[in-house]
């Protein structure tokens, strides 16, 4: 049986449409909506040559976080689905939410998998399938030192677990920058790599930095995902499905009370 919906929910779900790309929303919010979904990257330190530590977590931060979530009565989906919920009663779950991780260093799965399996929380992880089990910088901002990347091993370990592995392009190419050919290569090919090695179907995507353009929601949609993730560029007064933003969690939160303050705005 599904989670009654309440009657703010309901308010909500009224003014919110779900829509393709390209449509425009049935009613304007009167307050940027949020989306029940937060987004980490790294969860570790930042190597001294490192310039961009923005998206690095400490892991016993990380853990408290985690621990906070669960102290607050969360319910953890995966991004698939949080947003199959959505498509079915129009509203998001109370108190539902989605943690995703971007890129698949092996961090993920050295110091923010024992504690989700410790916690029993569901969670989504975007991975390039062409890093699997290498060490390289295809994920990182230019000049930034290399990271090794989770092997295919620990990926079926972590998908027995109730991890999601969604895709995050094969190459990490800004999709918004190359050819529409090219985009497609970069979203069917890593669909498919997916698929076949987790024997599972590859249902969400996140764009790389977040960056798209309506022709590459379109190809995103035509793979057969049923949701694609930005960053903060998707549109803020309703939900697009195939532009949905994420609360990015940074390294600047350093308080949990920082923290607490942040994800108050999804309860």
């Amino acid at each position: 049986m599904s989670p009654k919906i309440n009657s703010a929910q309901q308010d909500a779900a009224r003014k919110v449409a779900a829509l393709q790309p390209g449509a425009l929303p049935s009613a304007a919010l009167t307050a940027p909506l949020t989306v029940p979904i937060i987004q980490y990257h790294m969860i570790d330190f930042p190597s001294p040559e490192s310039r961009v530590r923005g998206g690095f977590t400490p892991p016993r931060r990380f853990a408290r976080q985690m621990g906070h979530l669960k102290k607050r009565g969360f319910t953890f989906y995966t991004a698939a689905e949080l947003l199959e919920y959505f498509r079915a009663n129009s509203a998001f779950p109370p108190r539902g939410l989605a943690i995703t991780f971007d890129d698949g260093c092996a961090d993920n799965y050295i110091n923010a998998f024992p504690v989700l399996r410790e916690l029993g929380i569901r969670a989504t992880m975007f991975v390039v399938p062409s890093c699997i089990g290498e060490t390289n910088g295809k994920t990182l901002p230019a000049g930034e030192p290399p990271r090794t990347h989770f092997t295919a091993d620990q990926m079926l370990e972590m998908s027995k677990l109730g991890i999601e592995f969604g895709s995050h392009s094969m190459n990490h190419r800004l999709l918004n920058q190359i050819t529409l050919r090219e985009a497609r290569y970069e979203i069917e090919s890593a669909k498919t790599y997916l698929e076949d090695l987790l024997q599972k179907p590859c249902k969400t995507f996140a764009y790389p930095a977040g960056y798209y353009t309506p022709e590459v929601q379109s190809v995103i949609q035509d793979a057969g995902h049923t949701c694609a993730f930005s960053t903060v560029y998707g549109p803020k007064d309703r939900v697009d499905l195939f532009a949905i933003n994420r609360m990015e969690i940074f390294r600047r939160d350093r308080f949990l009370c920082q923290f607490a303050r942040k994800i108050r705005q999804l309860e």
